[in-house]
């Protein structure tokens, strides 16, 4: 009888990483927020797998583009051209098909933030221009390294005895492929680490701010990464659909969870040659090489960036202004243009460009760490198949197989139509008026509420006047209350909020004043044009209503130095703030029309700013957000209460044109007293010491949360209680 071999199972790199995966989710899940050391590990790994990326990126192209002729590299030029336009037509077509997922809605509202400042703008000369190529390999400028490699490789190429040199280099190269071999070795373990911090730390809630997005990305994403370009290798090569899924998985899984297609390139090029070699679609002479082309079309715009161009036309349709056919064109050619810089750089510029308000742009960074890596999945499966292709192209082995080209077209179409008929049925469904933008500010209470409280529906001067020889304080004392004033259109400062109740930073700071003098509170109004006559005939001891300094208000009535400063700033419509890109010539326009809070400070300020426009008093900023302001183009106030009232109307946006800071001095307001100004400047002095005033300022100006979230849901503390 002879012997049985068994034949032991040996797990390859792939199966190590989907199992890290695995673990790493349950580990996260189980331990939640006890997995944040993990971070650390995570960073290392990612560290070490960048570190020979942007070297072998340099060498690598230099190298083979050396051993090529110029007639070579020119066919190559060509074949690289078309096929790179090939697939953006692919990319832009979906971004256009996915975009029929959003159902026609009349109205939206969406979550808005509270000041935005606009995007950096990248140095696209640093970017792309190697004028130091040391510069740009030390900050990670890939586009520059990768033209100073062509260029430097192209010279080679006409050099005789360039032999000598490549030699070395081809040594190198084989050098850092064997390092990176040695680091991906290990990568179960880094990501294991990075799945199970995120899994144990992201909050649940972020996935669902953004859900119809969310849904459409990824569905475009697997439709491309799955079906049409492994289906496009298997219709144009030798190539078997599964064989191009199966190979291409390590990297793309990878590039996944790593959220990065630049630490994965050697992994993306052993995997694109493994292919070319099983099916000996590639020629020596022809410089096919993937060493080559994927670090050359690396720089240049993907499919994972193209598919996230969607977010436009959700934005759009969250705002209940979906857009229309012939705005596809423009939208398209100027998100491709757009495609050569950075999301973060494209998205609010396409924004603006398409009238569609600036403030959505918030949300897309929350999910960006989902989006983001599948974005980068999708952008290693595309490079595999730019790979695959170009390389079949360049050895004459690429030939279309019409009757399969048709029917697997035919199959994709048919796939992606019930796809999108699914989501445009569950968006119709579940995903409307699901979010209003106003909560933000309208649900806000107050962080200090404490002492009791009357709020006057009409203004009276005090019924207990100051007696004879009696100072201000000691009359509140004898009282028991002090009478403060407000004005309810003051956002972020003193307003009523949805549930009626008087709020407001300067609302918190009056009942933290009341308490420690150890009193009541009677809160009596006032507007801007009856300030003055209502604090000469005593109708409160104190305004206190976000009031900027003016020269009348500073001298006549000063109880306090200022207690904070605010920002000049221009509120606009979102799609207007292109137009204020060149300041300095459009401030003297006689055609502007500017609406300005009457005798406000920035009734003053205004007149200086524009000299030629027109000017439109109003009663407070909500005449502007209303329509009540004749048409008037923009609004002067301040940063802070502009974003406010943003919150409520997100079709608006802040900006600060005036290439610097012009700070504006806030007081509160009241008759002259020397014993009471005395005691509000060190009762100021001191809430500012005491952080109450920052606190205040983090939570009402900034929108910041101050109480800590409760610790992520995880197993071991939610459902086995083992931790508090």
């Amino acid at each position: 009888m002879g012997k049985v071999t068994l034949s032991h199972f040996k797990p390859g790199l792939t199966t190590w990483i989907l199992t890290s995966l695995g673990l790493g989710i349950m580990c996260g899940l189980f331990f939640g927020d006890l997995c944040s050391p993990l971070k650390a590990v995570g960073d290392v790994f990612i560290g070490l797998l960048q570190m020979t990326v942007l070297p072998y990126i340099t060498l690598s192209l230099i190298l083979n583009l050396g051993r090529i002729s110029i007639r070579q590299t020119r066919n190559m030029a060509f074949t690289v051209i078309v096929l790179l336009l090939i697939l953006w037509c692919i990319g832009l077509f979906s971004v256009c098909l996915m975009s029929l997922s959003f159902p026609f809605w009349q109205k939206g509202a969406f979550f808005s933030t509270s000041i935005i400042d606009g995007p950096k703008t990248e140095s696209l000369y640093d970017l792309f221009i190697p004028s130091n190529p040391f510069f740009s390999l030390a900050n990670n400028a890939v586009p520059a390294v990768v033209l100073f490699s062509i260029g430097m490789g192209i010279a080679i190429s006409g050099i005789p005895k360039r032999e000598r040199l490549l030699e070395p280099l081809s040594v190198a190269v084989n050098a850092l492929m064997r390092l990176n071999r040695m680091i991906v070795h290990v990568s179960p373990i880094g990501i294991f680490a990075i799945v199970s911090y995120a899994m144990g730390t992201l909050p649940f809630e972020k996935f669902g701010l953004l859900q119809a997005y969310l849904i459409t990305f990824s569905a475009a994403t697997l439709l491309l990464a799955v079906g049409i370009l492994p289906m496009l290798i298997s219709v144009c090569t030798p190539v078997r659909y599964w064989d191009a899924l199966k190979v291409s998985q390590t990297a793309v899984i990878a590039s996944f969870v790593l959220g990065s297609t630049f630490a994965v390139l050697p992994l993306i090029v052993e995997a694109a040659r493994e292919i070319l070699d099983r099916y000996h679609l590639e020629k020596d002479e022809t410089g096919g090489s993937p060493d080559v082309l994927i670090p050359l079309v690396f720089p240049f715009p993907d499919l994972g960036r193209i598919i996230g161009l969607i977010f436009i036309p959700f934005s759009a349709w969250f705002y209940g202004a979906s857009m229309l056919p012939e705005e596809y064109p423009r939208f398209l050619s100027l998100g491709m243009a757009g495609s050569f810089a950075k999301p973060a750089v494209t998205i609010p510029w396409l924004l603006d460009l398409m009238h569609i308000p600036h403030d959505i742009f918030q949300l897309y960074l929350a999910v960006g760490i989902y989006t983001t890596r599948l974005g980068d999945a999708l952008r290693s499966v595309y490079l595999f198949s730019f790979a695959i292709l170009a390389a079949a192209s360049l050895s004459g082995t690429l030939k279309i197989q019409w009757k399969r080209f048709i029917s697997w077209s035919l199959f994709s179409l048919c796939v992606a139509g019930v796809v999108i008929a699914s989501i445009h049925a569950v968006l119709n469904y579940t995903f409307k008026d699901v979010y209003q933008s106003k909560a933000l500010i309208a649900d806000r209470q107050l962080l200090f509420p404490g002492v009791k409280e009357i709020v006057l529906k009409e203004s009276a001067p005090n019924p207990d006047p100051i007696q004879s020889a009696e100072t201000r304080i000691n009359r509140i004392r004898r009282r028991g209350t002090i009478r403060l004033g407000f004005d309810a259109k003051r956002l972020p400062f003193s307003y009523f909020n949805d549930r009626g109740q008087l709020v407001g930073l300067d609302i918190d700071m009056a009942h933290r004043l009341a308490l420690d003098l150890g009193v009541d509170i009677e809160f009596v109004p006032f507007t801007p044009q009856t300030l003055v006559s209502q604090l000469n005939q005593d109708h409160f001891d104190l305004a206190m209503s976000g009031l900027e300094g003016t020269i009348e208000r500073a001298t006549a009535f000063p109880v306090a130095d200022s207690y904070m400063d605010v920002t000049l700033a221009l509120v606009l419509p979102d799609f207007r703030k292109v137009d204020f890109l060149e300041f300095d010539k459009l401030r003297h326009s006689a055609d502007l029309k500017i609406a300005v809070v009457a005798n406000s400070f920035y009734d003053e300020k205004a007149h200086e700013y524009f000299p030629n426009a027109t000017f439109v008093s109003i009663n407070s900023e909500e005449d502007f957000f209303e329509g009540n302001a004749s048409h008037a183009d923009l609004l002067v106030t301040s940063a802070e209460t502009g974003a406010a009232w943003t919150l409520l109307y997100p079709k608006f946006s802040v900006i600060n044109p005036f290439k610097k800071n012009i700070r504006v001095p806030m007081y509160y307001l009241g008759a002259h007293d020397i014993e009471f100004e005395e005691f509000m400047e060190v009762w100021l002095e001191l809430k500012k010491k005491e952080g109450v005033f920052d606190t205040l300022y983090k939570y009402w100006i900034l929108g910041e949360i101050i109480d800590p979230p409760p610790p992520r849901w995880s197993i071991i503390r939610n459902v086995l209680h083992w931790v508090d």
